[in-house]
């Protein structure tokens, strides 16, 4: 089953539980939608893709979904387009140490040397 598919069977199932009541809210025959999760994706209109995904909020290209940030995180990425090139050098730092942590990883000894180059930098 490719990709696509995939991720199309997994948001109905997560968002609809089912693909009768997926089918209803999108405005697809139900038996179009089995048919292109039974057969793949592949064989299925494009504007019939284009519909589902949109529906699902499934990005075509890389099947991630399309709005998968809150409010905040939106504000967050506003913010962080506006910064210079120093403060996304810090902002980038600090982001990847706690993504460490997040994942267990010890990062005590590269701490130190992460802040002291992301203030040298800022200066």
């Amino acid at each position: 089953m490719d990709l696509l598919t995939m991720a199309i069977k997994n948001e109905i199932r997560a968002q609809y539980k089912s693909v009768r009541k997926f089918s209803i809210a999108v405005g697809i025959p139900q038996s179009t939608i089995v048919s292109a999760l039974h057969n793949g994706i592949g064989g299925t209109s494009y504007s019939t893709v284009l519909k589902i995904c949109r529906k699902l909020s499934i990005n075509m290209y890389d099947f991630s979904p399309l709005y998968n940030t809150n409010y905040q995180g939106m504000s967050m990425m506003a913010a962080y387009s506006q910064l210079d090139e120093k403060g996304r050098y810090i902002i980038d730092a600090l982001f990847n140490l706690e993504l460490k942590r997040c994942k267990g990883v010890d990062y005590t000894e590269e701490i130190k040397d992460t802040i002291e180059n992301a203030v040298k930098e800022a200066e």
